[in-house]
């Protein structure tokens, strides 16, 4: 019998394990696009607003800079994306095999919001937007 309450009350390890558990589940689902979830999420923060800076995806998704710069240089090498310099920054906007990668990911992600609706039920609107109102309080504190 576990003795430590962490399991079931610390924030951090149950995010943790949550996270685990549904990066499964969007493996999976997006796997049609040949590349993990988080670059599709790139593509298509792009595709609601390019071109952008790798500062700007960074903010925007919650990624670290140096994480969203080596990923547009990848989705950059597969003609995804295309990069420019600008001073100190780097401009990102969809390049020219954008547009049936989009289409596959958008495609991914509506079967992900399927997947998790039938999974986790009404309980998944709350949680989510729990989870981004948690997320927005914890950022300022940490800026």
């Amino acid at each position: 019998m576990p003795r430590h309450h962490f399991y079931q009350t610390c924030a951090y390890f149950t995010a943790a394990r949550y996270m685990r558990s549904i990066e499964q589940v969007a493996d999976q689902t997006f796997a049609p696009t040949g590349l993990k979830p988080a670059y599709s999420y790139i593509m298509m923060a792009l595709e609601d607003q390019h071109p952008m800076t790798i500062m700007q995806i960074a903010d925007q998704l919650g990624y670290e800079r140096s994480t969203v710069s080596r990923m547009v240089k990848s989705l950059s090498q597969k003609k995804l994306t295309t990069l420019a310099t600008a001073g100190r920054a780097t401009t990102v906007d969809l390049g020219p095999a954008s547009v049936e990668f989009l289409k596959t990911a958008n495609q991914c992600l509506t079967q992900f919001g399927q997947l998790t609706d039938q999974y986790l039920g009404t309980d998944k609107a709350p949680m989510t937007t729990l989870l981004t109102d948690n997320n927005q309080k914890l950022r300022s504190h940490l800026s």
